[in-house]
């Protein structure tokens, strides 16, 4: 990490206690996400450049608050959420997780009736 203070690594974020810098949360995920090319997807979505995205995984360097932003616009958005919000334990995330969660199972829940609805008139 750099020796420069920034508000992103002064939060820190709990996991099992600990503080988490963002940083490794986005690098963590990231990771997860694309083993390979990994820098390249960061960078793509962060809206940097793929040397700073390389530095962040290198621990190097961190994330300024417009790539952060532009990570939580994006496609994986959710995900990064998740897992800076890990272990916080905080009432409104739990909720709001508890009402994402619930939305993705009731979207399930109606294309799974369509089907059996269509194979019933099959069987009619």
């Amino acid at each position: 990490m750099s020796g420069q203070s920034s508000f992103f690594a002064d939060l820190g974020f709990s996991k099992r206690g600990k503080r988490i810098p963002p940083v490794e949360a986005v690098c963590a995920m990231a990771r997860r996400l694309w083993p390979s090319k990994t820098a390249i997807n960061i960078a793509s979505r962060a809206e940097v450049s793929e040397r700073a995205a390389k530095l962040w995984l290198e621990g190097r360097t961190e994330p300024g608050a417009d790539a952060l932003v532009n990570l939580l616009r994006s496609d994986v958005g959710f995900e990064l959420l998740q897992q800076i919000m890990q272990g916080s334990g905080t009432r409104w995330w739990t909720e709001f997780e508890t009402g994402v969660h619930l939305a993705e199972l009731n979207e399930k829940h109606e294309f799974l009736r369509k089907q059996i609805d269509a194979l019933k008139g099959r069987m009619k």
